[in-house]
C-alpha cells in the first residue's frame, strides 16, 4: 500500500520543531510504502511527528471561542454564524465538525499499530514511539467523544470490500473506558519530561491530564444524569494523580505564559516556529495595523471579568461613563481583551466614532480598514504577541496551549467539589486566584462561598481563567446550560466621541444567537457518513430537521 505522506511529514516537521531526519533521498516522494516507511526509523519517526500538527487548535479559523458565548468572529470562518443561529444540519453544518479528518488521522494511527513491529529499532525507544501513537489516537477519540458522544471504535485497519466497516457507534460508556485505559496505556510508556530534539512531544503527565479531563466530562450532568459520585471521585483522583506528580507548577506571569512554550505551567502543546508560525496574529490584530479583528470579544464575556475587589461590574456604568468604563478589572481582564483607549502594539487603539457619525478612530467601522473593524469593538489580547509591530511581515512562535496545570486544579476543585469536600476544593480555586492577584493583596478576595453558590463560583472561575482556550464551549454542554449562555443576543460596545473629547457609551446589539436542544448539545454525525451505513445512528433530533 502506498502512503502518500512525506509532504505533510515533511511540514509536520518543520512546524513543531520536532525531531528532524535526512529522508529525502530515499525514494521518488510519492511512492512511500508502508515496508519502507516501518524499515527506517528516521521515516517511523516523521510518521508519528506528523500527528502532532493534525489535532484542532484554539488557533485555528474554526476555534471554539467564535461559537460560544466568548466571541464571534468577524467573518463566519467555518460557517461559525450557521452554528450560533441554530442552523447547523447534518448536510450544512461548517467546518467545526472532525468526524472526517479525525477518522483519517485515526486509520493512520492504526496503520502505526499494525507495522511498528517490523521496525527494527530499540526497544525502549520503540515503546516510547508507541506510547506516544497511544497517547495520540486517545486524543482524537476523546475530541471525537466529546462532540458527538458514542462513535465507532475503529482500531484496525479495513480493505475497501469489508464487511466489517459497517459498523455501529460504541456506547459513550465503552468510548470514555477506552480512551482512559489508552491515556494509561500511554502514560505506562512515556516519560515524565520530553527534552531535546523530543520537547513538545507527549509525556506521562499528558496522557494523565487527558485522562483526568475525560472522566471530569464523563461525571458532569450531560452524561452522569443520576449524579454517581464514583464518576466525580474517578475524576479528582485522575487530577490528583497529574498533581502529585510534581512536575509541573503555575507561572506567576498569566499574560505570558501563553507566549512561552518553556513555561512550567504547560503540560501539553503545539510548539510553532517563527518561520512556520501559528497565524493567530495577524488576524487577531484591531484593524487600525492592518489586522482583521477576527475575533470580537462579546459584550457578555467582558462583564463576566470580576472587579478588583471580586464584586461583579454594575453594566450601568457604561451608560454613565465619560471616561474608561473598564476601569479597576481584575488582572486577567486586562491580559486577555483589547478595549477603546487600551495601549497596544505601541499605540492607542480607538474604536470610536465621531459624532457625525461619518468619521471614527482608526479601529473603528470608519478607520482605514473599516471593512476590518470589530463588530463588537472589542478584540483579544490573550494569546498575542505584541512585540510584533508588524504582523503581516514578522511571525509569531508562541504555542497552542492544549493543557496546562490551571485546568487540571480547576478540574480537582469541581470535582472535589462534588463529591462533598468543599474545603480542598476551595483551596484549589482559590490557588488560582492567587496567580490572578499577582501579589496585591488587595485583588480578587479567596472565594468563600459553600454549596450552590461554591458549584457556580468555581464554574465561573473556568471561564475567566480558560478564557478562549477551547474550554468554554465543551464546559457549557457538559453542565447542560447552553440553552441559557448559548442563547440570545451577542451584544457589543458603541462607543461616541463628542466634540469636547469625552466619549458615550451603549450597549448594542449584534446578532442573535440560537440554541436547540436537545440537538445542539452534539455536532450531528456527517450525513454521508450516514449513508455509508445502516447501522451509524444520528444523533438525537437531527434526524428530524
Amino acid at each position: 500500500m502506498k502512503i502518500n505522506i512525506v509532504k505533510s511529514l515533511v511540514l509536520g516537521l518543520m512546524v513543531t520543531g520536532l525531531t528532524s531526519c535526512d529522508f529525502l533521498d530515499v525514494e521518488p516522494l510519492d511512492s512511500y510504502t508502508e515496508s519502507n516507511v516501518f524499515s527506517d526509523i528516521a521515516l517511523a519517526d516523521a510518521y508519528l511527528t506528523r500527528h502532532y500538527t493534525l489535532p484542532v487548535n484554539g488557533f485555528d479559523e474554526t476555534a471554539l471561542r467564535f461559537v460560544c458565548d466568548e466571541s464571534r468572529n468577524n467573518f463566519s470562518w467555518g460557517s461559525s454564524y450557521t452554528l450560533t443561529r441554530g442552523e447547523m444540519t447534518p448536510d450544512q453544518y461548517g467546518s467545526f465538525g472532525i468526524w472526517d479528518s479525525y477518522y483519517a488521522n485515526i486509520r493512520s494511527c492504526n496503520i502505526f499499530f499494525n507495522n511498528i513491529e517490523k521496525l527494527d529499532a530499540d526497544e525502549n525507544e520503540k515503546n516510547s514511539m508507541i506510547g506516544e501513537m497511544t497517547f495520540i489516537r486517545a486524543f482524537y477519540y476523546m475530541d471525537l467523544v466529546r462532540r458527538y458522544g458514542g462513535v465507532p471504535l475503529i482500531t484496525k485497519t479495513f480493505k475497501l470490500d469489508d464487511e466489517e466497516m459497517m459498523i455501529a457507534r460504541n456506547t459513550f460508556e465503552e468510548c470514555v473506558n477506552f480512551v482512559v485505559s489508552e491515556f494509561d496505556k500511554a502514560a505506562a510508556l512515556l516519560p515524565l519530561q520530553q527534552t531535546g530534539s523530543k520537547f513538545g512531544r507527549a509525556t506521562k503527565g499528558a496522557a494523565l491530564a487527558m485522562k483526568a479531563r475525560m472522566l471530569l466530562y464523563a461525571a458532569s450532568p450531560l452524561w452522569n444524569t443520576g449524579n454517581d459520585i464514583s464518576k466525580w471521585k474517578a475524576a479528582a483522583d485522575a487530577a490528583k494523580e497529574v498533581i502529585d506528580l510534581g512536575v509541573y507548577s503555575l507561572d506567576p506571569d498569566y499574560k505570558g505564559l501563553f507566549l512561552n512554550s518553556k513555561s512550567p505551567e504547560i503540560i501539553f502543546q503545539r510548539l510553532y516556529t517563527s518561520e512556520y508560525d501559528n497565524g493567530f496574529d495577524w488576524p487577531n490584530t484591531p484593524n487600525g495595523w492592518t489586522g482583521w479583528s477576527a475575533t470580537c470579544v462579546l459584550q457578555e464575556m467582558v462583564d463576566s471579568y470580576e472587579m478588583e475587589d471580586g464584586s461583579m461590574p454594575d453594566v450601568s456604568v457604561y451608560s454613565k461613563a465619560t471616561g474608561n468604563p473598564w476601569k479597576g478589572r481584575e488582572p486577567r481582564f486586562y491580559a486577555s481583551i483589547v478595549c477603546d483607549g487600551q495601549t497596544f502594539r505601541n499605540n492607542v487603539v480607538d474604536f470610536w466614532v465621531n459624532e457625525d457619525g461619518q468619521t471614527g478612530g482608526k479601529d473603528s467601522e470608519y478607520g482605514t480598514d473599516n471593512w476590518n473593524k470589530s463588530d463588537t469593538h472589542y478584540t483579544i489580547r490573550k494569546f498575542m504577541n505584541e512585540s510584533l509591530l508588524s504582523p503581516w511581515e514578522d511571525k509569531g512562535s508562541q504555542p497552542w496551549i492544549y493543557c496546562r496545570l490551571a485546568e487540571v486544579y480547576l478540574n480537582y476543585a469541581e470535582a472535589l467539589f462534588e463529591t462533598g469536600n468543599e474545603e480542598l476544593a476551595r483551596k484549589y480555586v482559590n490557588m488560582i486566584r492567587e496567580r490572578a492577584r499577582g501579589g496585591n493583596p488587595n485583588v480578587l478576595p479567596n472565594i468563600t462561598a459553600t454549596g450552590n453558590q461554591l458549584r457556580e463560583a468555581i464554574r465561573h472561575e473556568r471561564k475567566i481563567e480558560l478564557a478562549f482556550e477551547e474550554s468554554r464551549w465543551y464546559d457549557v454542554r457538559r453542565w447542560k446550560i447552553a440553552e441559557k449562555t448559548d442563547n440570545g443576543p451577542e451584544n457589543g460596545i458603541k462607543i461616541i466621541k463628542k466634540a469636547d473629547g469625552t466619549k458615550s457609551y451603549k450597549i448594542e446589539q449584534i446578532d442573535t444567537r440560537k440554541f436547540i436542544a436537545p440537538n445542539h448539545y452534539l455536532f450531528p454525525i456527517p450525513n454521508n457518513e450516514i449513508r455509508k451505513s445502516s447501522k451509524l445512528e444520528q444523533n438525537p433530533g437531527y434526524d428530524k430537521i
